[in-house]
């Protein structure tokens, strides 16, 4: 017995000629003639060295042995089109896992509405989902270590393509009992004096020099006196009357009692959203991911 010269295409040739026991209905199933498909059965009983068919001029009956590896090769053959479908879908970008860094903004609104969208047409995809800075997200992509990053700044390399997905309006954030509590707009130069609570300069300097470069250009410093690594920290400290914030308006979802958003109304008062990956040899899985982070906005 030769089992290394046992094929698919045999085995599917056996299946047909077993449920139909007839060679000639089995042919035009296969849209074969019949000489050749009677030779492709006999190379399968000589490669396995086992009489399948009992065949005589009335007609055609499966042996025991025949009976067993009907039984096996059906599944067999239903497990390698189950692989051949896995493989398709991976080749495709059906399938896989597709490892995602964030800013901690994203996960109030562009995260999730991406994520659901994605779901939508690839529900065989899986994630990995990891909260990271727009620095360390860079650092990521040219590692390997996540294949798309969303964060804010807007890097120079060649290496990492930056794209904008999204431009959204600043916001201040003051406690309820502030003094702009009751206003729906107000300009950076009514911040003066007011201690900031801010992002964590060292987990995101890229940051910390946007709001720099954003309080100079009206005249005025940006040091904060409190910094979190988290929003929810930020807006919290705020909440509680230790100072006031300028944030994306995309965490304007997080409501806790006693903290108010008004609309920072001077020029140039906004943020952007930005998708990271890898200059050049992207897998479809992740061609796949960034049509759809842009069809989703």
């Amino acid at each position: 017995m030769d089992i290394h010269r046992l094929d698919l295409r045999r085995l599917h040739y056996f299946t047909v000629v077993a449920e139909e026991l007839h060679f000639g209905r089995a042919a035009s199933r296969l849209n074969m003639a019949q000489p050749p498909l009677s030779q492709q059965i006999r190379r399968l009983e000589a490669d396995l060295d086992l009489s399948l068919f009992n065949r005589n001029t009335r007609k055609v009956e499966l042996t025991d042995a025949g009976r067993m590896l009907l039984t096996e090769a059906v599944a067999v053959l239903s497990r390698s089109g189950d692989l051949l479908n896995r493989v398709e879908q991976f080749r495709s970008g059906g399938s896989g896992v597709l490892r995602i860094g964030f800013v901690d903004s994203a996960s109030y609104d562009v995260l999730p509405r991406f994520i659901r969208n994605y779901q939508n047409h690839y529900p065989n995809v899986t994630y990995e989902l990891r909260t990271l800075t727009s620095d360390e997200q860079r650092v990521a992509i040219l590692t390997g270590e996540i294949d798309l990053g969303i964060g804010r700044a807007d890097f120079n390399d060649p290496q990492v393509t930056s794209t904008t997905i999204r431009r959204e309006p600043l916001l201040i954030a003051v406690g309820s009992e502030h003094r702009l509590a009751d206003q729906k707009s107000a300009r950076l130069g009514r911040l003066k004096g007011e201690p900031q609570i801010g992002f964590d300069r060292a987990a995101s300097p890229t940051l910390h020099r946007a709001l720099q470069s954003l309080f100079a250009a009206h005249g005025l410093g940006y040091n904060p006196v409190l910094e979190a690594s988290e929003y929810t920290t930020v807006l919290s400290l705020v909440a509680s009357g230790q100072g006031v914030a300028i944030v994306p308006a995309s965490v304007r979802t997080f409501q806790p009692p006693g903290l108010r958003y008004l609309r920072l109304a001077d020029d140039q008062a906004h943020a952007e959203f930005r998708l990271y990956r890898r200059a050049g040899g992207e897998s479809k899985l992740v061609e796949n991911a960034v049509e759809l982070v842009h069809v989703g906005g």
